[in-house]
C-alpha cells in the first residue's frame, strides 16, 4: 500500500525520484536571452534550457513559471513536476 514503509511504491532514499529532487533543488539554471529583442520566457524555453545546461530531460507540461510574465534578465523560481 502506498505510504508503508517497505511497499512497492514507497521512495527510498535512493530512490531515482527522490535523487531528482535532490539534484534539482541543487541547480541553478541559466537561461541566456538576448538583450537587444523583445522576449518572453516560456516553458519550452526553460525545458529546452534544462536539457542544453543541466542534461536533464524535463517536459515542459511539467514546469510550472511564475503567474507574472518573465520579459526581463533577473532572478526566478520555477516548480518541476517530478514522477
Amino acid at each position: 500500500p502506498p505510504g508503508v514503509p517497505g511497499a512497492p511504491h514507497s521512495p527510498t532514499p535512493f530512490s531515482p525520484s527522490l535523487q531528482t529532487i535532490k539534484f534539482l533543488k541543487s541547480c541553478r539554471l541559466e537561461v541566456g536571452m538576448k538583450n537587444n529583442v523583445k522576449w518572453e520566457l516560456n516553458n519550452e524555453i526553460v525545458a529546452r534550457h534544462f536539457f542544453k545546461n543541466l542534461r536533464v530531460f524535463v517536459p515542459p507540461h511539467a514546469l510550472k513559471l511564475p503567474e507574472e510574465p518573465i520579459t526581463r534578465w533577473g532572478e526566478y523560481w520555477c516548480d518541476v513536476t517530478v514522477s
